[in-house]
């Protein structure tokens, strides 16, 4: 027992002293408060959704509760694997031991779930406000169902070959990052490609929504021109063979199905979250070719927690059922 307390006492003076391992702590005390905020803020999210039952049914935010789990999946394995890694490196895991392989392949498969989760997230805001009609029907409680499974069905599949040894994608922390084991292992493609996939669906979706909310405005401020030009009574010359010679204008209606600011407001919520998916991909996919420093791979895996804790912080922001639920769980009334 004696000879363990002197081990731990020599592995935090090692921690506190040395320059490499000052740099450690300080990265895991910034990482620590990245965790900490996005565990507790996901749990709200759900907490949130699930007092409301209105909320608890809409089809829609089963996908925001999915995704809030995957989140929180990742920040557990981060803080119990991660950030004890970071802080003790060798004296915690070995780069190649089967725990760092089975912890990462956890991580990889609700990172690839949540990845899926995106994409039909941002196909539900397409249906729901470019094809209204038929959201019930596409977005039933027994297909949403059937889409979250196979979320998890996919991502299992994405994440399964990094057990195997060809396609190993471990947590080094000397460079506070997550490497392949065989930097030209075939496997990259396969997270290319998910990725990539999953940011088509997004792109198409989320442009088609934009077109759709332009052609809706439009056609408001081409109605509302045309109730202004009724009330005041504005005239109209007619041509010389309509008898009368003025007459008032008829109103014409708005065309096209009008977008429900409720629709919109989720839709948002779902493209910002999307945004920060696509910003945190795509620098860890190219800032290791340009920046090999500890720092760029610092701020490339900090990417990774801050994903974690946007998600919800942009719900919080702009969906005021969640606030209001929230407010109730916390306020104390008199």
């Amino acid at each position: 027992m004696a000879a363990d307390g002197q081990n731990n006492t020599n592995s935090l003076y090692m921690l506190l002293t040395h320059k490499d391992r000052r740099d450690d702590l300080m990265t895991v005390i910034v990482w620590l408060i990245m965790l900490l905020y996005a565990l507790i803020s996901n749990i709200l999210i759900i907490v949130g959704v699930l007092r409301s039952a209105a909320m608890r049914c809409a089809t829609s935010y089963w996908f925001i509760i999915s995704l809030a789990i995957c989140d929180i999946v990742m920040v557990f394995i981060s803080l119990i694997h991660l950030i004890p890694s970071t802080a003790f490196h060798e004296d915690f895991v070995h780069v190649m031991s089967t725990r760092n392989v089975v912890m990462l392949f956890f991580y990889n498969f609700f990172w690839y779930t949540g990845v899926v989760q995106l994409g039909l997230m941002a196909f539900n805001r397409f249906v729901s406000i470019v094809y209204p009609m038929e959201y019930k029907v596409i977005f039933s409680r027994q297909r949403s169902c059937f889409l979250l499974l196979l979320g998890y069905f996919l991502g299992f599949l994405a994440s399964l070959p990094t057990l195997f040894s060809c396609c190993h994608l471990l947590w080094d922390a000397h460079s506070y990052a997550t490497i392949y084991v065989q930097p030209d292992t075939w496997y990259k493609y396969v997270d290319m490609g998910v990725n990539s996939i999953s940011l088509l669906m997004m792109l198409i979706s989320y442009a088609a929504i934009i077109h759709k909310v332009r052609e809706s405005g439009r056609a408001v401020k081409k109605y509302q021109l045309s109730i202004r030009m009724k009330q005041s009574g504005a005239l109209v010359v007619v041509p010389p063979t309509c008898p009368g010679g003025f007459h008032r204008t008829h109103s014409f209606k708005a065309t096209g199905s009008q977008v429900s600011k409720k629709e919109l407001r989720l839709f948002i919520q779902f493209f910002l979250v999307s945004i920060v998916f696509l910003l945190t991909w795509t620098t860890w996919q190219w800032l290791p070719r340009f920046f090999q420093s500890k720092g760029a791979c610092f701020a490339m895996t900090s990417l990774f927690f801050i994903n974690n804790s946007v998600n919800p912080t942009v719900y919080l922001i702009f969906n005021t059922q969640l606030r209001r639920e929230l407010y109730k769980l916390f306020c104390i009334r008199g």
